[in-house]
Protein backbone atom coordinates (compact mmCIF):
# COMPACT_ATOMS: atom_id res chain seq x y z
CA UNK A 1 0.00 0.00 0.00
CA UNK A 2 2.85 2.45 0.52
CA UNK A 3 4.01 1.94 -2.51
CA UNK A 4 0.75 3.39 -4.32
CA UNK A 5 0.79 6.41 -2.83
CA UNK A 6 4.54 7.18 -2.30
CA UNK A 7 6.27 9.64 -4.80
CA UNK A 8 8.55 7.92 -7.17
CA UNK A 9 11.66 9.85 -5.95
CA UNK A 10 10.97 7.72 -2.33
CA UNK A 11 12.61 4.56 -4.67
CA UNK A 12 15.83 6.87 -5.85
CA UNK A 13 18.10 6.54 -2.48
CA UNK A 14 20.85 4.01 -3.18
CA UNK A 15 19.75 0.59 -2.20
CA UNK A 16 16.25 1.12 -1.33
CA UNK A 17 15.53 1.55 -5.11
CA UNK A 18 17.92 -1.26 -5.95
CA UNK A 19 15.37 -3.43 -3.94
CA UNK A 20 12.45 -2.05 -5.54
CA UNK A 21 13.87 -2.70 -9.40
CA UNK A 22 14.08 -6.57 -8.44
CA UNK A 23 10.24 -6.52 -8.01
CA UNK A 24 9.73 -4.08 -10.76
CA UNK A 25 6.94 -5.94 -12.52
CA UNK A 26 4.81 -5.68 -9.55
CA UNK A 27 5.26 -2.42 -9.08
CA UNK A 28 4.66 -1.75 -13.11
CA UNK A 29 1.07 -2.97 -12.41
CA UNK A 30 0.54 -0.51 -9.74
CA UNK A 31 1.69 2.82 -11.97
CA UNK A 32 1.27 4.39 -14.62
CA UNK A 33 2.03 3.49 -18.44
CA UNK A 34 4.76 6.53 -18.31
CA UNK A 35 5.82 5.60 -14.99
CA UNK A 36 6.16 1.95 -15.74
CA UNK A 37 8.08 2.48 -18.44
CA UNK A 38 10.61 4.45 -16.96
CA UNK A 39 10.98 2.05 -13.87
CA UNK A 40 11.30 -0.77 -15.91
CA UNK A 41 14.25 0.94 -17.71
CA UNK A 42 15.79 1.50 -14.86
CA UNK A 43 15.91 -1.48 -12.91
CA UNK A 44 17.19 -3.22 -16.43
CA UNK A 45 20.02 -0.82 -16.64
CA UNK A 46 20.73 -0.79 -12.70
CA UNK A 47 21.71 -4.34 -12.44
CA UNK A 48 24.28 -3.36 -15.57
CA UNK A 49 25.30 0.00 -14.68
CA UNK A 50 24.98 -0.24 -10.64
CA UNK A 51 24.05 3.21 -8.67
CA UNK A 52 26.24 5.73 -10.39
CA UNK A 53 22.92 5.75 -13.66
CA UNK A 54 20.39 6.18 -11.01
CA UNK A 55 22.17 9.22 -9.21
CA UNK A 56 22.74 10.68 -13.20
CA UNK A 57 18.86 9.97 -13.97
CA UNK A 58 17.77 11.15 -10.67
CA UNK A 59 16.93 14.75 -12.29
CA UNK A 60 14.97 13.19 -15.19
CA UNK A 61 13.26 10.90 -12.72
CA UNK A 62 12.09 13.56 -10.27
CA UNK A 63 10.50 15.70 -13.16
CA UNK A 64 8.49 13.11 -14.35
CA UNK A 65 7.46 12.29 -10.92
CA UNK A 66 6.68 15.83 -10.56
CA UNK A 67 4.71 15.65 -13.63
CA UNK A 68 2.51 12.66 -13.44
CA UNK A 69 1.62 13.94 -9.65
CA UNK A 70 0.15 17.02 -11.31
CA UNK A 71 -1.27 15.38 -13.47
CA UNK A 72 -3.34 13.40 -10.81
CA UNK A 73 -4.17 16.44 -9.15
CA UNK A 74 -5.64 17.92 -12.36
CA UNK A 75 -7.64 14.84 -12.89
CA UNK A 76 -6.01 14.30 -15.88
CA UNK A 77 -6.68 17.21 -18.20
CA UNK A 78 -3.55 19.27 -18.43
CA UNK A 79 -3.37 19.36 -22.03
CA UNK A 80 -5.60 18.00 -25.03
CA UNK A 81 -2.30 15.60 -26.22
CA UNK A 82 -2.16 14.40 -23.15
CA UNK A 83 -2.78 10.48 -22.00
CA UNK A 84 -5.60 9.57 -19.30
CA UNK A 85 -3.73 8.91 -16.57
CA UNK A 86 -5.31 5.12 -15.08
CA UNK A 87 -7.28 5.09 -11.79
CA UNK A 88 -4.95 3.34 -8.86
CA UNK A 89 -7.26 0.23 -7.80
CA UNK A 90 -8.30 0.42 -4.40
CA UNK A 91 -7.30 -2.47 -1.96
CA UNK A 92 -10.27 -5.21 -1.61
CA UNK A 93 -12.78 -4.34 1.21
CA UNK A 94 -16.21 -5.64 2.23
CA UNK A 95 -18.25 -2.70 0.54
CA UNK A 96 -16.64 -4.74 -2.90
CA UNK A 97 -19.12 -5.65 -5.49
CA UNK A 98 -20.00 -9.17 -6.48
CA UNK A 99 -18.52 -11.47 -8.42
CA UNK A 100 -17.50 -14.83 -9.64
CA UNK A 101 -14.61 -16.37 -7.93
CA UNK A 102 -13.35 -19.75 -9.20
CA UNK A 103 -10.66 -22.24 -7.26
CA UNK A 104 -7.57 -20.52 -7.38
CA UNK A 105 -8.44 -16.95 -7.62
CA UNK A 106 -7.63 -14.46 -4.61
CA UNK A 107 -8.02 -11.29 -4.05
CA UNK A 108 -4.90 -9.77 -2.88
CA UNK A 109 -2.41 -11.75 -1.50
CA UNK A 110 -0.63 -8.74 0.87
CA UNK A 111 -4.27 -8.18 2.05
CA UNK A 112 -5.08 -11.80 2.73
CA UNK A 113 -1.21 -12.32 4.30
CA UNK A 114 -1.70 -8.96 6.52
CA UNK A 115 -5.22 -9.96 7.71
CA UNK A 116 -4.96 -13.61 7.66
CA UNK A 117 -7.14 -13.81 10.80
CA UNK A 118 -10.31 -11.71 9.18
CA UNK A 119 -9.89 -10.91 5.54
CA UNK A 120 -11.10 -13.87 3.30
CA UNK A 121 -8.88 -14.86 0.64
CA UNK A 122 -11.99 -14.50 -1.96
CA UNK A 123 -12.60 -12.13 -0.58
CA UNK A 124 -16.35 -10.38 0.67
CA UNK A 125 -19.29 -10.67 -1.80
CA UNK A 126 -17.96 -13.11 -3.90
CA UNK A 127 -19.87 -16.23 -5.72
CA UNK A 128 -18.07 -18.78 -5.28
CA UNK A 129 -18.24 -21.10 -8.62
CA UNK A 130 -16.95 -24.68 -9.39
CA UNK A 131 -16.97 -26.38 -12.58
CA UNK A 132 -18.04 -29.63 -12.16
CA UNK A 133 -15.80 -31.96 -14.69
CA UNK A 134 -16.57 -35.79 -16.40
CA UNK A 135 -15.00 -37.85 -14.55
CA UNK A 136 -14.56 -40.95 -17.12
CA UNK A 137 -13.83 -39.63 -20.25
CA UNK A 138 -13.41 -42.15 -23.35
CA UNK A 139 -13.32 -39.29 -26.21
CA UNK A 140 -10.37 -36.74 -26.61
CA UNK A 141 -13.05 -33.99 -28.00
CA UNK A 142 -14.70 -34.41 -24.07
CA UNK A 143 -11.40 -33.22 -22.04
CA UNK A 144 -11.35 -30.40 -20.53
CA UNK A 145 -15.06 -29.73 -21.32
CA UNK A 146 -17.10 -29.05 -17.90
CA UNK A 147 -20.43 -30.53 -17.92
CA UNK A 148 -21.72 -27.96 -15.51
CA UNK A 149 -20.95 -26.02 -12.12
CA UNK A 150 -21.93 -25.68 -8.84
CA UNK A 151 -22.31 -22.61 -6.63
CA UNK A 152 -20.82 -23.28 -3.21
CA UNK A 153 -22.25 -21.31 0.31
CA UNK A 154 -19.21 -18.75 1.19
CA UNK A 155 -20.00 -19.71 4.61
CA UNK A 156 -17.94 -22.87 4.36
CA UNK A 157 -15.54 -22.25 1.00
CA UNK A 158 -15.04 -18.38 1.55
CA UNK A 159 -14.05 -18.26 5.07
CA UNK A 160 -10.63 -16.54 6.07
CA UNK A 161 -7.46 -19.03 6.62
CA UNK A 162 -7.38 -19.76 10.38
CA UNK A 163 -4.31 -21.52 10.45
CA UNK A 164 -3.82 -21.42 14.33
CA UNK A 165 -7.36 -23.26 14.51
CA UNK A 166 -6.21 -25.94 11.98
CA UNK A 167 -2.95 -26.39 13.83
CA UNK A 168 -4.81 -26.95 17.08
CA UNK A 169 -7.28 -29.37 15.54
CA UNK A 170 -4.83 -31.03 13.29
CA UNK A 171 -2.52 -32.09 16.78
CA UNK A 172 -5.82 -33.30 18.11
CA UNK A 173 -6.71 -35.41 15.08
CA UNK A 174 -2.98 -37.01 15.70
CA UNK A 175 -3.13 -37.58 19.46
CA UNK A 176 -6.33 -39.56 18.92
CA UNK A 177 -4.98 -41.36 15.90
CA UNK A 178 -1.59 -42.24 18.69
CA UNK A 179 -4.34 -43.95 20.80
CA UNK A 180 -2.73 -45.24 24.16
CA UNK A 181 0.89 -46.22 24.62
CA UNK A 182 1.83 -48.88 26.75
CA UNK A 183 5.53 -48.35 26.92
CA UNK A 184 6.70 -48.73 30.41
CA UNK A 185 10.42 -48.00 31.17
CA UNK A 186 12.72 -47.10 34.75
CA UNK A 187 14.23 -44.68 35.91
CA UNK A 188 17.58 -45.01 37.36
CA UNK A 189 16.35 -45.12 40.87
CA UNK A 190 13.97 -47.87 39.87
CA UNK A 191 16.29 -50.18 38.80
CA UNK A 192 17.17 -53.09 41.45
CA UNK A 193 20.64 -52.55 43.13
CA UNK A 194 22.61 -50.71 45.65
CA UNK A 195 23.46 -46.86 44.82
CA UNK A 196 26.98 -47.02 46.04
CA UNK A 197 30.00 -46.03 44.23
CA UNK A 198 31.17 -48.88 42.07
CA UNK A 199 34.80 -48.71 42.59
CA UNK A 200 37.28 -46.86 43.68
CA UNK A 201 38.41 -43.33 41.76
CA UNK A 202 41.99 -43.68 42.56
CA UNK A 203 44.54 -45.95 41.31
CA UNK A 204 42.27 -47.96 38.90
CA UNK A 205 43.53 -46.93 35.46
CA UNK A 206 40.29 -46.58 34.56
CA UNK A 207 37.55 -43.84 34.04
CA UNK A 208 35.62 -42.78 37.46
CA UNK A 209 32.53 -44.26 37.92
CA UNK A 210 30.07 -43.88 40.11
CA UNK A 211 26.28 -45.37 40.46
CA UNK A 212 26.06 -48.73 37.93
CA UNK A 213 22.34 -48.18 36.98
CA UNK A 214 23.47 -44.56 35.64
CA UNK A 215 21.64 -43.65 32.13
CA UNK A 216 23.56 -44.66 29.28
CA UNK A 217 25.44 -47.49 31.10
CA UNK A 218 23.13 -50.30 30.52
CA UNK A 219 20.23 -50.86 27.81
CA UNK A 220 17.05 -49.86 29.63
CA UNK A 221 18.22 -47.09 32.06
CA UNK A 222 16.62 -43.99 30.86
CA UNK A 223 17.07 -40.34 32.55
CA UNK A 224 13.67 -39.61 30.99
CA UNK A 225 11.96 -42.67 30.83
CA UNK A 226 8.17 -43.36 28.64
CA UNK A 227 5.27 -44.27 30.78
CA UNK A 228 2.14 -45.70 29.86
CA UNK A 229 -0.21 -42.73 28.69
CA UNK A 230 -3.22 -41.78 26.83
CA UNK A 231 -2.43 -39.10 23.97
CA UNK A 232 -6.48 -39.41 22.73
CA UNK A 233 -7.38 -38.38 26.16
CA UNK A 234 -7.08 -34.84 25.05
CA UNK A 235 -9.97 -32.97 25.07
CA UNK A 236 -11.11 -30.71 22.10
CA UNK A 237 -14.09 -28.15 21.64
CA UNK A 238 -16.16 -29.72 18.75
CA UNK A 239 -17.36 -25.94 17.42
CA UNK A 240 -13.62 -25.64 17.00
CA UNK A 241 -13.50 -28.99 15.15
CA UNK A 242 -16.63 -27.96 12.83
CA UNK A 243 -15.42 -24.49 12.20
CA UNK A 244 -12.00 -25.92 11.37
CA UNK A 245 -13.42 -28.04 8.53
CA UNK A 246 -15.03 -25.02 7.36
CA UNK A 247 -11.31 -23.15 7.34
CA UNK A 248 -10.11 -26.11 5.43
CA UNK A 249 -12.29 -26.29 2.94
CA UNK A 250 -11.44 -22.59 2.42
CA UNK A 251 -7.87 -23.52 2.05
CA UNK A 252 -8.83 -26.47 -0.65
CA UNK A 253 -10.85 -23.16 -2.90
CA UNK A 254 -8.38 -21.17 -2.28
CA UNK A 255 -5.24 -23.19 -3.69
CA UNK A 256 -7.43 -24.52 -6.35
CA UNK A 257 -7.21 -28.16 -4.60
CA UNK A 258 -10.88 -28.85 -5.04
CA UNK A 259 -12.50 -30.91 -8.02
CA UNK A 260 -15.69 -31.48 -8.40
CA UNK A 261 -16.76 -34.56 -10.97
CA UNK A 262 -20.45 -36.38 -11.78
CA UNK A 263 -19.37 -39.67 -10.50
CA UNK A 264 -17.13 -42.49 -9.90
CA UNK A 265 -18.43 -45.32 -11.94
CA UNK A 266 -15.99 -46.50 -14.02
CA UNK A 267 -16.47 -49.13 -16.88
CA UNK A 268 -13.12 -51.08 -15.94
CA UNK A 269 -11.32 -51.99 -12.91
CA UNK A 270 -8.06 -51.28 -13.76
CA UNK A 271 -5.94 -48.85 -12.06
CA UNK A 272 -4.27 -48.16 -14.53
CA UNK A 273 -7.21 -45.92 -16.54
CA UNK A 274 -8.03 -44.64 -12.89
CA UNK A 275 -4.40 -43.52 -12.41
CA UNK A 276 -4.88 -41.68 -16.41
CA UNK A 277 -8.43 -40.21 -15.41
CA UNK A 278 -6.66 -38.17 -11.94
CA UNK A 279 -3.75 -37.28 -13.94
CA UNK A 280 -5.96 -35.62 -16.49
CA UNK A 281 -7.82 -33.99 -13.79
CA UNK A 282 -4.85 -33.17 -11.23
CA UNK A 283 -1.90 -33.01 -13.44
CA UNK A 284 1.70 -34.49 -13.52
CA UNK A 285 2.72 -32.75 -10.19
CA UNK A 286 0.13 -34.05 -8.04
CA UNK A 287 1.59 -36.30 -5.27
CA UNK A 288 -1.75 -37.61 -3.41
CA UNK A 289 -5.60 -36.86 -3.64
CA UNK A 290 -8.62 -38.10 -1.45
CA UNK A 291 -11.72 -39.38 -3.17
CA UNK A 292 -15.05 -38.42 -1.37
CA UNK A 293 -18.22 -40.19 -2.55
CA UNK A 294 -21.67 -39.81 -0.86
CA UNK A 295 -22.50 -43.41 -0.75
CA UNK A 296 -23.64 -46.71 -3.70
CA UNK A 297 -25.16 -44.78 -6.10
CA UNK A 298 -21.63 -42.22 -7.21
CA UNK A 299 -19.27 -45.02 -7.10
CA UNK A 300 -19.32 -48.57 -8.13
CA UNK A 301 -16.89 -51.77 -7.24
CA UNK A 302 -14.50 -51.12 -10.39
CA UNK A 303 -13.34 -47.75 -8.65
CA UNK A 304 -13.08 -49.10 -5.01
CA UNK A 305 -11.27 -52.23 -6.82
CA UNK A 306 -9.10 -49.63 -9.17
CA UNK A 307 -8.36 -47.32 -6.02
CA UNK A 308 -7.38 -50.21 -3.74
CA UNK A 309 -3.70 -50.63 -5.16
CA UNK A 310 -2.84 -46.79 -5.11
CA UNK A 311 -1.03 -45.97 -1.53
CA UNK A 312 -1.37 -41.92 -2.17
CA UNK A 313 -5.48 -42.21 -2.86
CA UNK A 314 -7.96 -42.88 -0.06
CA UNK A 315 -11.09 -43.28 -0.56
CA UNK A 316 -13.21 -41.63 2.30
CA UNK A 317 -16.98 -41.11 2.90
CA UNK A 318 -18.21 -38.34 3.15
CA UNK A 319 -18.18 -38.67 7.30
CA UNK A 320 -14.47 -39.32 6.66
CA UNK A 321 -13.60 -35.58 5.32
CA UNK A 322 -11.69 -34.34 8.37
CA UNK A 323 -8.99 -31.62 9.15
CA UNK A 324 -6.47 -34.38 8.68
CA UNK A 325 -7.53 -35.90 5.94
CA UNK A 326 -7.69 -33.03 4.30
CA UNK A 327 -3.86 -31.80 5.06
CA UNK A 328 -2.49 -34.92 4.33
CA UNK A 329 -3.88 -34.96 0.73
CA UNK A 330 -3.10 -32.47 -1.60
CA UNK A 331 -6.03 -32.50 -3.45
CA UNK A 332 -10.03 -33.29 -2.85
CA UNK A 333 -11.97 -34.67 -5.54
CA UNK A 334 -15.87 -35.11 -4.54
CA UNK A 335 -18.74 -36.04 -6.50
CA UNK A 336 -21.62 -33.58 -7.07
CA UNK A 337 -23.64 -35.80 -4.57
CA UNK A 338 -21.36 -35.95 -2.09
CA UNK A 339 -20.39 -32.43 -2.09
CA UNK A 340 -24.01 -31.67 -1.75
CA UNK A 341 -24.47 -33.94 1.47
CA UNK A 342 -21.00 -32.69 2.97
CA UNK A 343 -22.68 -29.30 2.98
CA UNK A 344 -26.05 -29.95 4.47
CA UNK A 345 -24.21 -31.98 7.17
CA UNK A 346 -22.09 -29.02 8.09
CA UNK A 347 -24.93 -26.41 7.78
CA UNK A 348 -26.89 -28.37 10.69
CA UNK A 349 -24.62 -29.69 12.71
CA UNK A 350 -25.15 -26.78 14.80
CA UNK A 351 -28.55 -27.83 15.40
CA UNK A 352 -28.08 -31.63 16.05
CA UNK A 353 -25.82 -30.31 18.97
CA UNK A 354 -27.91 -27.66 20.41
CA UNK A 355 -25.96 -24.44 19.87
CA UNK A 356 -28.78 -22.72 18.37
CA UNK A 357 -30.68 -19.56 19.17
CA UNK A 358 -32.09 -20.19 22.98
CA UNK A 359 -33.90 -16.79 22.79
CA UNK A 360 -36.37 -15.58 20.25
CA UNK A 361 -34.58 -12.11 19.61
CA UNK A 362 -32.52 -9.97 16.80
CA UNK A 363 -29.43 -10.79 18.79
CA UNK A 364 -29.65 -13.80 20.45
CA UNK A 365 -29.64 -12.55 24.46
CA UNK A 366 -32.73 -12.60 26.74
CA UNK A 367 -35.77 -10.54 25.96
CA UNK A 368 -36.25 -7.81 28.76
CA UNK A 369 -38.70 -7.87 31.20
CA UNK A 370 -41.32 -5.84 30.32
CA UNK A 371 -43.18 -3.30 32.84
CA UNK A 372 -45.80 -3.56 34.38
CA UNK A 373 -48.93 -2.25 33.39
CA UNK A 374 -51.23 0.33 35.85
CA UNK A 375 -54.11 -1.68 37.98
CA UNK A 376 -52.74 -5.30 36.69
CA UNK A 377 -53.32 -6.64 39.89
CA UNK A 378 -56.51 -4.75 40.43
CA UNK A 379 -59.07 -7.02 40.65
CA UNK A 380 -56.77 -9.57 43.04
CA UNK A 381 -56.89 -6.69 45.56
CA UNK A 382 -60.37 -5.56 45.30
CA UNK A 383 -60.89 -9.55 46.02
CA UNK A 384 -58.67 -9.19 49.12
CA UNK A 385 -60.48 -6.19 50.35
CA UNK A 386 -63.55 -8.23 50.21
CA UNK A 387 -62.70 -11.24 51.82
CA UNK A 388 -60.71 -9.28 54.47
CA UNK A 389 -64.26 -6.69 55.13
CA UNK A 390 -66.21 -9.47 55.21
CA UNK A 391 -68.69 -10.20 58.38
CA UNK A 392 -68.14 -14.17 58.12
CA UNK A 393 -64.03 -13.74 57.54
CA UNK A 394 -63.00 -17.14 58.68
CA UNK A 395 -65.44 -19.05 57.13
CA UNK A 396 -64.91 -17.12 54.02
CA UNK A 397 -60.83 -17.63 54.00
CA UNK A 398 -61.39 -20.96 54.65
CA UNK A 399 -63.94 -21.52 51.45
CA UNK A 400 -61.17 -20.04 49.62
CA UNK A 401 -58.63 -22.04 50.63
CA UNK A 402 -60.29 -25.03 50.16
CA UNK A 403 -59.94 -24.18 46.09
CA UNK A 404 -56.05 -24.38 46.22
CA UNK A 405 -53.30 -26.59 47.44
CA UNK A 406 -49.63 -26.97 48.01
CA UNK A 407 -48.02 -27.74 44.72
CA UNK A 408 -45.34 -31.00 44.82
CA UNK A 409 -43.69 -29.44 41.84
CA UNK A 410 -40.08 -28.55 42.48
CA UNK A 411 -40.63 -25.36 39.60
CA UNK A 412 -43.38 -23.43 39.06
CA UNK A 413 -46.11 -21.79 41.24
CA UNK A 414 -46.54 -22.82 45.10
CA UNK A 415 -49.93 -23.05 44.84
CA UNK A 416 -52.08 -25.34 42.40
CA UNK A 417 -55.95 -25.28 41.85
CA UNK A 418 -57.15 -28.32 44.02
CA UNK A 419 -59.22 -29.61 41.03
CA UNK A 420 -58.36 -28.95 37.79
CA UNK A 421 -61.08 -27.48 35.69
CA UNK A 422 -59.96 -28.83 32.47
CA UNK A 423 -58.96 -32.42 34.20
CA UNK A 424 -61.61 -34.53 32.01
CA UNK A 425 -61.29 -32.48 28.83
CA UNK A 426 -60.09 -34.08 25.50
CA UNK A 427 -59.84 -32.84 22.30
CA UNK A 428 -61.52 -34.66 19.50
CA UNK A 429 -60.17 -34.98 15.98
CA UNK A 430 -62.61 -33.06 13.75
CA UNK A 431 -61.93 -34.26 10.14
CA UNK A 432 -63.31 -32.83 6.93
CA UNK A 433 -62.65 -36.72 5.42
CA UNK A 434 -62.58 -38.93 8.63
CA UNK A 435 -61.63 -42.57 8.53
CA UNK A 436 -63.42 -45.21 7.10
CA UNK A 437 -64.41 -47.85 9.33
CA UNK A 438 -62.96 -50.95 9.81
CA UNK A 439 -65.18 -52.98 8.12
CA UNK A 440 -65.11 -51.15 5.55
CA UNK A 441 -61.46 -51.78 5.21
CA UNK A 442 -61.90 -55.62 4.91
CA UNK A 443 -64.90 -55.63 3.03
CA UNK A 444 -62.47 -56.54 -0.18
CA UNK A 445 -61.92 -59.61 1.46
CA UNK A 446 -64.86 -60.65 1.97
CA UNK A 447 -66.73 -60.39 -1.26
CA UNK A 448 -67.92 -62.49 -3.58
CA UNK A 449 -65.95 -61.87 -6.78
CA UNK A 450 -67.54 -65.19 -8.38
CA UNK A 451 -71.30 -65.04 -7.86
CA UNK A 452 -73.25 -67.92 -9.16
CA UNK A 453 -73.20 -67.47 -12.79
CA UNK A 454 -76.58 -69.67 -13.83
CA UNK A 455 -80.05 -69.37 -11.91
CA UNK A 456 -82.13 -71.84 -10.66
CA UNK A 457 -84.70 -73.48 -13.06
CA UNK A 458 -88.16 -72.97 -12.49
CA UNK A 459 -88.79 -76.58 -11.97
CA UNK A 460 -86.37 -77.03 -9.30
CA UNK A 461 -87.38 -73.55 -7.79
CA UNK A 462 -90.70 -75.27 -7.10
CA UNK A 463 -89.88 -78.34 -5.89
CA UNK A 464 -87.84 -76.32 -3.30
CA UNK A 465 -91.00 -74.62 -3.02
CA UNK A 466 -93.32 -77.30 -2.64
CA UNK A 467 -90.99 -79.60 -0.13
CA UNK A 468 -91.15 -75.87 2.07
CA UNK A 469 -94.87 -75.83 2.49
CA UNK A 470 -95.00 -79.42 3.02
CA UNK A 471 -92.74 -79.49 6.09
CA UNK A 472 -94.78 -76.18 7.13
CA UNK A 473 -98.02 -78.41 6.58
CA UNK A 474 -96.99 -81.43 8.79
CA UNK A 475 -95.59 -79.12 12.05
CA UNK A 476 -99.16 -77.75 11.95
CA UNK A 477 -100.77 -80.90 11.64
CA UNK A 478 -98.91 -81.99 14.47
CA UNK A 479 -99.07 -79.28 16.51
CA UNK A 480 -103.16 -79.50 16.28
CA UNK A 481 -103.10 -83.41 17.39
CA UNK A 482 -101.99 -82.16 20.56
CA UNK A 483 -103.03 -78.87 21.29
CA UNK A 484 -106.78 -78.35 19.67
CA UNK A 485 -107.55 -75.08 21.38
CA UNK A 486 -104.19 -72.57 22.31
CA UNK A 487 -106.72 -70.75 24.85
CA UNK A 488 -107.28 -73.43 26.66
CA UNK A 489 -104.03 -73.70 27.60
CA UNK A 490 -103.16 -70.21 28.65
CA UNK A 491 -106.65 -70.89 31.25
CA UNK A 492 -105.95 -74.56 32.81
CA UNK A 493 -102.94 -74.97 35.00
CA UNK A 494 -99.83 -77.31 34.32
CA UNK A 495 -101.23 -79.82 36.38
CA UNK A 496 -104.28 -80.46 34.43
CA UNK A 497 -102.54 -79.35 31.24
CA UNK A 498 -100.34 -82.25 31.83
CA UNK A 499 -103.01 -85.08 32.55
CA UNK A 500 -105.33 -83.58 29.26
CA UNK A 501 -101.97 -84.75 27.30
CA UNK A 502 -101.44 -87.75 28.92
CA UNK A 503 -105.20 -88.19 28.37
CA UNK A 504 -105.50 -87.01 24.90
CA UNK A 505 -101.97 -88.85 23.85
CA UNK A 506 -103.68 -92.43 25.29
CA UNK A 507 -107.45 -91.55 23.44
CA UNK A 508 -105.73 -90.44 20.12
CA UNK A 509 -103.54 -93.74 20.50
CA UNK A 510 -99.98 -91.44 20.32
CA UNK A 511 -97.46 -91.43 23.04
CA UNK A 512 -95.92 -88.31 24.34
CA UNK A 513 -92.25 -87.79 24.91
CA UNK A 514 -90.44 -88.58 27.74
CA UNK A 515 -88.64 -85.29 27.83
CA UNK A 516 -92.01 -83.57 27.81
CA UNK A 517 -93.41 -85.58 30.31
CA UNK A 518 -90.15 -84.56 32.41
CA UNK A 519 -90.58 -81.13 31.50
CA UNK A 520 -94.91 -80.76 33.01
CA UNK A 521 -93.56 -82.72 35.94
CA UNK A 522 -90.84 -80.25 36.66
CA UNK A 523 -93.02 -76.79 36.20
CA UNK A 524 -95.49 -78.55 38.54
CA UNK A 525 -92.82 -79.05 40.95
CA UNK A 526 -91.50 -75.74 41.18
CA UNK A 527 -95.22 -74.55 41.57
CA UNK A 528 -95.53 -76.56 44.37
CA UNK A 529 -92.48 -74.96 46.32
CA UNK A 530 -93.40 -71.30 45.41
CA UNK A 531 -96.99 -71.95 46.75
CA UNK A 532 -97.37 -74.31 49.15
CA UNK A 533 -100.79 -73.78 49.52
Amino acid sequence: DATRNAPLSRFMNGAPFVAAAACSRCLCSLLSPQRATLLAGLSRRSRVQGPQLIAARAVSVGAANQHWSNAVQSGGSSGSDAAPVPSIHAPPSIHDPAKVMRPGDIVDVGTVIRNWWAFPAVGFNSILEIPVQKFEVLHAEQVDRPVGSVVVPNSIFGLPIRKDIIHKVYWWHRRKLAGYCDTMQLYKWEWPGANKKFRTQKKSGKGRMGRRKAPGRFDGVYSHALRPRDWGKTKMNKRVVWKAVKYMLSVKFAQNAIKVVDSFNLQSHKTKHLVQHLRRLLGRRCHSAMLVHEGHLDINDNCRWASAHIPAIRRENVEGVSVYNLLKYHELVITETALAKLIKEIQIYPKKRGWGQRFATPDGKPAPVPEKVAGWNKAWVEKKERLRNSEFRAREFYQESQKWKWSTEIKGPLKVPRSDPMAGFRVKDFLLSPEKPVWEKLESLYADDEPLDEEPEEEEFGELMDTLDAGLRRGEARTSAVIENPEEISKTGLRQLAAALEGGAAGHGQRLPGALKRAAARAEKDTTKDDPE
